[in-house]
This record gives structure tokens, sequence and C-alpha cells, in this order.
């Protein structure tokens, strides 16, 4: 085992005498003539620096995504790893390099409230000659995360190495998840330099080939698709953290997302930022890695290319006595985009009298217009005398109406409003079904009333009110809060917040005005 723990002499470091060669025992020496500044490295066979400690193999302050800061004694880097081969962490300081190593093992992670789908690896920290040198068993670019435990929260210090196999999330696959390698298109390449460039232009389907009630069956492929706005990150381990403890102390991020400060820089998402798309259509995405010094983020860029814009209309629009008149722009009714679902709008509204029709249209004027697709369903089209149709419910009452434009379907169908979270939830979690139902009343608001808002400081994924209407697919695909009065759809963007409630507050919603009160 090298000796790693040497003192040298400052007026030794200025005239840069320190250099590699044997030290009294035989054992070679680190290069540290690279160094520039005080901090941690990797070092060893593992990344071809096992006589050097090289500047770009430096450490980055790592962030608490929980708090979303910086955090003291925690530290980060995104680097290449061979298969088989020691590697270590070092620390410089005022010319005496330190040793920290852990004996690397699968954590369990039955124990933490989310769960990566990777194998994550971890260990104590071990300080001085006698710890064990690290080794991964496959070669590849990992996640190194360092944990001194400076603010003394967490059982102990720390390393974690995690395989980075990265893909992307976002309004191309639902928020799932799509990996480069081993996939139909998409591919993962190391160049000689050690430039690692990762490229998405098709996404997977997954349907219920097996008819087990799970659309967990991969199916086919598809081409990556993006609508105007679209957003999306770069993610490993189909995840967007690790924990660091079981209480959810501490948990580092594994997501990259925008820069806003460069075109096509990323950061480790501290901010939340998505990459957003300015216009619709198929693209080609690509993640290029390049070892650097600095933030965890500067190692990387991206590039995300239309390849063809698409012809699908981004709008729809409602209009007709029913929902107030025939006038454009002051009677029409704009749908709300389905996330992730390019081609497919919904809306709610109370049509108060049965007698009064409606149409569709893409565009806020007489270009296009229509009452049905090649499938329609809970209404009718009538025809009139002057060869003219509209549409027509059969009785009064609050409606979702689906516009899908992929599918070639219309529906209405009365309104089902849910609610999330664990003020809807005895047992605390997100999902409360049919007991987050909310009444519709005969004025055509639809209203509920928490009644289990004191586990929002008992659950851990608490994140207060949010709500939703069924269009086909995931809940969030069609959510919606009530935030400062208003009903504020999450439409294609990203996340809505959670909104505080407490116990016994009645949540009311007037779709046709667009209000919503919590009192």
């Amino acid at each position: 085992m090298k000796k790693l723990l040497y003192l040298f002499g400052a007026m030794a470091l200025m005239a840069g005498m320190v250099a590699c060669g044997p030290d009294e025992g035989g054992n070679e020496l680190p290069d540290l003539d690279n160094i520039t500044l005080d901090g941690f490295y990797v070092y060893g066979e593992a990344v071809g620096a096992n006589t050097t400690v090289v500047s770009e193999n430096m450490m980055s302050p790592g962030s608490n995504e929980v708090e979303k800061a910086k955090r003291g004694g925690m530290y980060e880097k995104y680097i290449w790893l061979e298969a088989n081969k020691d590697f270590e962490l070092v620390e410089y300081k005022a010319g005496e390099l330190t040793r920290y190593s852990a004996e690397l093992a699968v954590i369990d992670y039955s124990q933490y409230d989310e769960n990566p789908a990777i194998n994550v690896f971890g260990g104590t920290l071990l300080v001085g000659d006698d710890a064990p040198a690290m080794q991964v068993s496959e070669s590849g670019l990992y996640h190194i995360i360092f944990d001194t435990n400076a603010a003394k929260d967490l059982e102990k210090a720390q390393i974690i190495v995690v395989p980075a196999k990265f893909g992307v999330r976002g309004g191309m696959n639902g928020w799932g998840f799509t990996q480069a390698e081993n996939t139909y298109t998409n591919s993962m390449e190391v160049a000689e330099d050690g430039t690692i460039t990762w490229t998405w232009n098709s996404v997977e389907v997954w349907t219920d080939a097996d008819e087990d009630g799970k659309d967990d069956d991969l199916t086919d492929y598809k081409a990556l698709e993006l609508a105007k706005g679209g957003e999306f990150k770069f993610a490993y381990a189909h995840a967007w953290k690790i924990n660091l403890d079981a209480g959810g102390t501490v948990k580092a991020e594994i997501s990259l997302g925008s820069d806003l400060e460069t075109e096509d820089g990323l950061h480790n998402s501290l901010a939340d930022n998505n990459i957003v798309v300015d216009k619709a259509g198929k693209y080609e995405i690509k993640l290029v890695f390049k070892k650097r010094a600095g933030e965890v983020g500067d190692s990387f860029t991206y590039s995300a290319v239309c390849t063809e814009e698409s012809t699908m209309p981004e709008t729809m629009y409602i209009i007709g006595d029913a929902v107030g008149g025939w006038t454009w722009g002051t009677h029409d009714v704009a749908m709300v985009p389905v996330h992730s679902e390019p081609g497919k709008f919904w809306a709610v509204r109370y049509i108060a009298d049965a007698t009064k029709g409606f149409k569709f249209c893409p565009v806020q004027e007489w270009n296009g217009d229509f009452t049905g697709l090649e499938t329609n369903s809970g209404y009718n089209i009538v025809t009139g005398d002057d060869g003219g149709s509209n549409c027509y419910v059969e009785t009064a009452g609050l409606y979702t109406f689906i516009v899908d434009l992929v599918a070639g379907s219309v529906s209405v169908a009365p309104a089902k409003i849910y609610g999330m979270g664990p003020c809807f939830s005895a047992s605390g979690t997100s999902w409360a079904g049919e007991a987050a139902l909310f009444t519709v009343n005969a004025d055509g608001t639809a209203s509920i009333t928490v009644d289990n808002a004191s586990q929002l400081e008992a659950s851990k994924d608490a994140f207060g009110l949010r709500m939703y209407v069924p269009t086909g697919k995931d809940w969030w695909h069609s959510e919606f809060n009530v935030i400062d009065g208003k009903i504020v759809y999450r439409a294609d963007g990203g996340d809505l917040p959670g909104v505080a409630v407490t116990a016994g507050q009645t949540v009311t919603l007037d779709f046709n005005a667009g209000t919503g009160t919590i009192q």
C-alpha cells in the first residue's frame, strides 16, 4: 500500500521541487507539480493518475438537494473509472496530502424513501494509510459523492460511488427515463481523449402487452418528440437524487438542468431549471462530457436539434352558446394541453343549458372548426337545416372535454376532479383515490373538504394540496392548483407547487370563472 500522507515544506513547494520519486521505503510518491489549489482530488490508476495528482481531477463543493444549497464538507465529481484498478480520494492542504477511502458495498435502499433503479455503492469514510483502495467492477462514468459529515447531522462520514448511465427525462417520455445505451437508435460513444457523447432520437413505447393492468411492456420505439415549450432534463438511475441517510437529511442531486447564463451549459439542477425547446417536432438530443475542474456541471454541454418540425396544432378552443357565445376572442375557451402528449387537450366547463351548442377549432377563427373526429363519445352532433353541425350534451352539468388529435377522438363526460396528497389520505400517502373525489354542486362549482391535513407533517412526501382531472394517463399530465385565487394549469410546464391547507378547510373550484377558494 502506498504511503500518501506527507508534509512538505512551504519553501520547497514554492520552489517547485516536489515531484514523483521514491520515498525512504521505496514507494512512489505522487507528483504534485500540477496542483494549483488546496482541495480534494480523485487519484489512482483507475483514473490514469497513479503517480500524479491532476488538477482536472479536483472535486467540486457538493450540494444538498434538500436545502438547495452548498453543503460544508461535501464534495462531488463525475469521472471515468477503469474497472478493477485502484483509486482513492486525497486532500491537498498547505503542503499536506491526506488519503481517504471506503470499503465499498451495495447500499441497502430499502430503508430510504427513494430508491434509484441501479446499484449504489458506498461505505464509511476511512482516513490514512491503512484504508483499502477502492475499485469498481465495470469501466464507465461514475458520480463520486464524498461527505465528511462536518455538520454531524449524519450517522457517518461516507463515500458513495454511483454508475452515471445518463438518460433523458421530460415531455418526450412523460418524465420517465430513456437511457442512451441499449436502446433502439440511442447511443453512447467514448472518444480517445475521454470525451463521452450520449445521443437520443427515440423513446420506448410501453403498453400492457401481457394484460396485467400495467403499461410495463416494451413493445416498440418512436421518434423523440417535444411540444413547443417542451421541457426535459438529463439524469441517471431513473431517479432525481441519491440519499445519504435514511432520514432524508442530505440528498445529492443526480440530474442536470439548464444553466440559464450559458446557451448550452448545464448545472446540477439546484435551481430546478428545465431545458426548454422553442419548436414542436422531432428532436436529436446530445449530452457531452469532458472532464474539467470546477462545478459539477462544467464538465457537461448539450444540444437539442429539431430535425423535423411538427404540423400538429399546438392550441385548441371550444366555442358556442354552451360556453358563452360564438364570438372569437370573447366567448371561446382555450383548452389545456395534456402534458407529455402532443395533440391532446382538455378542459372542464359547466354547461347550464343543454339546448345550446358548441364546436371545436385549433385556431381562434372560422378556419378548421369541427364537431368531431373519427371517434366521438358523450355528446350528440346535430346537423341543422342549413347543413351546419353543432355539438350538444344530453343534460346540463359539469363536463370534461378531451380532444385527442393523435388518436382521432373527442370525448365529453361528466367531470371528475380529484385531490392529491396526504391531506386527503388517512395513511399519509400521495394517492387518495375516491376519498379525494370532489363533489359537483348545483351551481356548477366543485368542492371538497380537507380532513387529513394533519398527515402533512407526518408524511415524508408531503407537498400540500394538489389536484387533477383524469385524461387517460398519469395524473400530473392534467394537473392544476389554486394559486392566489386563480386556477393555474400545469399544461406542458414544470411541476406546480403544492398549496398549504389545514384540516377542515374547503376547496371550491369555479372552472367557468377560472377561480378557486380555500377557506
